[in-house]
């Protein structure tokens, strides 16, 4: 279909795992690059790594717009260089890692992710730490599109709009690096830029929904749900490809 090497039922299921996505990134305020990840690579390897940092940078641009007001410049600006060192490490790797190993990395990070995210670990927002979590970011989004956990923690009591906002433009910026990398090493090409296209709308229509249903749902419940449900797609992600 359209060129691909993939069944109408194979995308079907793409669309509404990426829609999922879009919805819980809309309400937890984070979820697509957790959830989508893992479970398209089980649909078809094909997926990974670009054209789910292609559809990663459509929902941080969704963000951006919506909290663009409350970007901190300062913190972008701290992250931005470890962010692109991280970024160009992960696509040194990629260019000789077989689609097999990149799949079971894919998994390790998405576990890595979720621990960081859900320890609620108390570390200083300062100049060097800013760094630090700019190049593991830049490493684990150039993989997996998450790269956000670690600055994510580093910010953690950040207001909350200014936590969104600068995690998004951080987030936009960084999946922009990643994915000039990953066109550099001809990890995105023709075939990825359409199949992302292709699942485009599901990003539009889950983050649509989302702000239809914030308000009815309490975020305190959704965030772990989503952690479990990576977990859960990330070891079975391992376990298939191990």
């Amino acid at each position: 279909m359209f060129g691909l090497e993939l069944a109408p039922q194979e995308l079907l299921l793409a669309f509404c795992i990426v829609m999922f996505g879009a919805l819980s990134q809309g309400v937890a305020g984070f979820g697509l690059a957790l959830l989508i990840g893992p479970l398209l690579v089980m649909v078809d390897p094909m997926f990974l790594p670009g054209p789910v940092v292609l559809l990663v940078s459509l929902v941080c641009a969704l963000m951006v717009f919506k909290e663009r007001s409350a970007v901190n410049v300062t913190n972008v600006k701290r992250t931005l260089v470890g962010y692109l060192l991280g970024t160009g490490l992960a696509a040194a790797l990629l260019t000789s890692l077989p689609a097999r190993e990149t799949a079971l990395l894919l998994g390790g990070l998405i576990l890595v992710a979720v621990g960081i995210s859900a320890a609620g670990l108390s570390v200083p927002p300062n100049r060097r730490v800013l760094f630090s979590a700019g190049i593991i970011g830049g490493f684990m989004g150039t993989i997996s599109g998450v790269g956000l956990p670690p600055l994510a923690l580093a910010l953690q009591n950040e207001p909350g709009p200014r936590l969104r906002g600068t995690l998004a433009c951080v987030g936009l910026l960084s999946i922009i690096m990643a994915e000039i990398a990953l066109v550099s090493i001809g990890k995105i090409g023709r075939d990825e830029v359409l199949l992302a296209c292709i699942l485009a709308p599901a990003v539009v229509i889950g983050f649509l929904l989302s702000t239809l249903i914030t308000r009815h749902i309490d975020s305190r419940f959704t965030r772990p749900l989503i952690f479990l449900l990576s977990g859960i797609s990330a070891v079975t992600s391992i376990i298939k490809h191990f």
